[in-house]
């Protein structure tokens, strides 16, 4: 299309997309992205609480020029549960770009996510400075570690005959028994949704799963096996706790997109790595690579066996980011747990810690009545800091220590420091990538 007639469409109007518009959809995708499949596109359909006015749309005519697809979700942060808007697919037509299109779309995604009640929003991009022109910062990192399958059962073979030579010169003949680790069985569901409770119930980032979500979740199509490590014998249950399942691994093709396992257990999730390893090696594959917390025990076995752990703000390009939203409204779903910060720091209480935004006064209050970043004060005790800086510090992103010795941020008193670095603290942000594995 010629520029001018381009230019004379502006300034874009975003509908809501309805049912009749799939067809196009899939096309206009394909047509920006080269995916994706038909069989993944369907299952995006059929997870349980998709609406096609999730997807966003600027049309010029009968064509599709750009598309965002919103997805309501849940997520845990720490002892609270966020409700969160994750935008996925935005695109716009090669020849549309630069008119503001994105920009756009962008903004009624934010407003439909506001509607929805969100708190915050999330995203993952290979086109970082294009959001962060427009208030989102970079917040979470790639957390994965890989290394030869042959190396993993070499080390883990090497290990297990240390342990076996230390307990013979103990003299206890007691040795555990190796777990059973077979396939996942459907009826089996329960077993996976309490390990996947149990792990993720006080992490930051994961996604609160319905029980109909995890239907979907286990029964899109592609190449994914579930392995199950069961204590004991591997008998029928009817008990609907199904209490000898102590681990499971999602895997796809020499990936492991998800483990959980029982706290009690460690030593299954070993064993499922193995299990993974001689999979990945029957089907003639170079590495393994485990998606897991930072905190996992497995990123160390890995990496001892001779492997490489990755924990970065970019991963081939692609970062994850986040947006407050409105950030009063933010303050008051996460108030509670700010407070608590500082009543453990032993801060009298309300709690009041000045900011200097880009030379502009704010003073962010803590108390009984909630959390409150108010314009026009300051006081002698704040911080110095840009805007994106303040929305790191809120979701936990940057260490206060370590910014404040950079000059990324500057306090003005020694209560100042102490204020920030009680209320600010470090959290890691982690999602599973089963979540957003496509079906194929």
């Amino acid at each position: 299309m010629p520029e001018s007639s381009i230019s004379r469409r502006a300034p874009w109007r975003v509908v809501r997309a309805c049912t009749g518009d799939h067809p196009m959809i899939h096309r206009f995708l394909v047509s920006v992205f080269h995916r994706p499949s038909q069989v993944e596109f369907q299952a995006q359909l059929e997870e349980p609480s998709y609406e096609p006015m999730d997807r966003l749309l600027i049309k010029d005519g009968d064509h599709i020029v750009a598309h965002a697809r919103l997805l309501n979700r849940e997520m845990r942060y720490g002892r609270l549960v966020l409700p969160v808007g994750i935008i996925a697919d935005l695109a716009t037509l090669p020849e549309y770009r630069g008119r503001g299109c994105g920009s756009v779309l962008l903004a009624a995604a934010r407003r439909a996510m506001l509607q929805n009640g969100s708190a915050l929003g999330l995203l993952e991009t290979d086109q970082p400075r294009f959001f962060i022109r427009r208030g989102w910062v970079v917040n979470g990192r790639h957390s994965y570690s890989a290394a030869g399958p042959r190396r993993i059962l070499s080390y883990l073979k090497q290990r297990e005959a240390e342990a076996g030579g230390l307990i013979r010169s103990l003299g206890d003949l007691r040795a555990r028994k190796p777990y059973t680790i077979r396939l996942w069985r459907r009826v089996e569901l329960a077993a996976l949704m309490r390990l996947y409770s149990e792990n993720m119930r006080t992490g930051h980032g994961s996604l609160v799963r319905s029980h109909a979500y995890w239907r979907w979740l286990v029964s899109r199509w592609g190449k994914q096996r579930i392995y199950v490590a069961i204590n004991g014998q591997d008998r029928f249950e009817l008990d609907d706790r199904l209490t000898p399942i102590v681990a499971y691994a999602a895997t796809r093709d020499a990936r492991i997109v998800e483990l959980m396992c029982s706290a009690d257990h460690p030593d299954a999730s070993v064993q499922l790595l193995g299990r993974a390893c001689a999979d990945a090696i029957e089907s003639d594959f170079c590495h393994v690579r485990l998606d897991a917390p930072p905190h996992e025990a497995l990123h160390t076995l890995v990496s001892r066996a001779g492997g490489d752990y990755a924990y970065h703000e970019a991963d081939k390009g692609q970062v994850f980011m986040a947006h407050t939203l409105q950030l009063n409204r933010f303050l008051q779903f996460v108030g509670r747990d700010l407070v608590r910060r500082a009543r453990q720091a032993g801060m009298p209480d309300p709690h009041r810690l000045g900011v200097l935004l880009n030379e502009e006064k704010y003073q962010l209050s803590l108390g009984h009545q909630g959390v409150h970043l108010s314009p026009g004060q300051l006081g002698r005790s704040y911080l110095k800091c840009s805007p994106y800086d303040l929305t790191q510090l809120l979701l936990g992103h940057v260490d206060v220590q370590h910014a404040l010795a950079s000059g990324r941020l500057r306090a003005s008193t020694g209560v100042a420091r102490e204020t920030a670095e009680a209320i600010f603290s470090r959290t890691i942000l982690w999602r599973s990538p089963w979540d957003d594995l496509p079906a194929s």
